[in-house]
């Protein structure tokens, strides 16, 4: 990390805390204080400076691209479903994953805890995982399996999946509000939150509710995506779907829940559907920097794939 006209003591300090250029930026003069010693005005100054040398000043589009292109992805194992995402899983934003039953939603965000932890070069982020669980959804034995069959250090790839368990709406808050000091401290590349919908589905029942849950809803989207920025992580959250009587999403009798107000916080949305077998498909349908697309991959037994058996994966 470099900015200019700061101290590169300084910068060792703020690194080894666990501070980017982006959290920076965001960052309050006391979260810094709190863990780097410095004085207030030191602090202040760091951030204006992370600042400027963000571009919180107009960017050209260039100089845009080429921040874009310093983002970390994970890979999500299937070229097919990378190839629609830009890459795999891009950091400092915010991806749903949608879907019905057994449409392979838990078994991605399964996969992604396991594939952050490689190195950059196999498509990784060289970190940690954290997944906040709202329907004990979250299976070691699975985690097991999978990383077995890609013969990787299992209770390595176990220790470093960190979970919480959301028992209900204000739990999950507070479990987010959290995250500030245990990304920076637990190396956290991703956060992955399955299901989002589930408390919020189940708690704010009826119209008479409808305003206070949309807010509430927005309110924690928006904590999730300055996790995002500020920390430099992938941001992962599943979603239920319900019925679509109009049809206007893909012709699809089904459409995300939640409704229009959270449809605009993530920049990418993944829609995912049963197939034939353990094929399943993936339309990308509301993305923030690539077109509309589809791609068919298997949920198999030993994860996410192109092909449809683990033996055809691995040989």
């Amino acid at each position: 990390m470099q900015i200019e006209g700061i101290k590169k003591v300084i910068i060792e300090k703020l690194e080894k805390a666990g501070f980017t250029i982006e959290s920076l930026a965001i960052s309050t003069s006391d979260e810094i204080i709190s863990k780097v010693e410095i004085k207030e005005k030191e602090a202040i100054d760091i951030i204006q400076k992370a600042q400027n040398a963000l571009g919180v000043q107009p960017l050209t589009a260039l100089k845009f691209l080429e921040l874009e292109s310093k983002r970390g992805k994970i890979t999500t194992t299937s070229n097919e479903l990378d190839g629609i995402l830009g890459g795999g899983i891009w950091t400092q934003e915010l991806t749903e994953i949608a879907g019905g039953f057994g449409s392979g939603k838990t078994q991605l965000c399964f996969q992604l805890c396991i594939n952050v932890q490689l190195p950059k070069e196999e498509g990784g982020l060289d970190g940690n995982a954290f997944f906040i669980d709202t329907e004990r959804t979250f299976s070691p034995r699975r985690i097991v399996e999978m990383a077995s069959y890609r013969e990787l250090d299992v209770e390595s790839i176990l220790n470093n999946i960190y979970i919480g368990s959301a028992l209900n709406t204000s739990h999950l808050f507070s479990i987010v509000e959290q995250l500030n000091d245990t990304i920076p401290e637990k190396n956290i590349k991703l956060l992955v939150v399955d299901s989002f919908a589930s408390h919020f589905r189940s708690e704010y029942i009826g119209k008479g509710r409808l305003v206070e849950r949309q807010q509430r809803i927005m309110q924690i989207a928006e904590q999730l995506i300055a996790l995002a920025v500020k920390y430099d992580i992938a941001v992962v959250v599943t979603n239920q779907i319900i019925a679509n009587v109009e049809e206007f999403l893909f012709g699809s009798p089904e459409e995300p829940a939640l409704g229009f107000a959270w449809a605009h916080r993530p920049q990418q949305r993944l829609f995912l559907r049963k197939s034939r077998g353990s094929s399943r498909i993936a339309r990308l349908f509301d993305s923030s920097r690539m077109p509309e697309r589809e791609a068919l991959f298997y949920v198999t037994e030993s994860g996410i794939t192109d092909a449809p058996f683990p033996t055809e994966f691995y040989s």
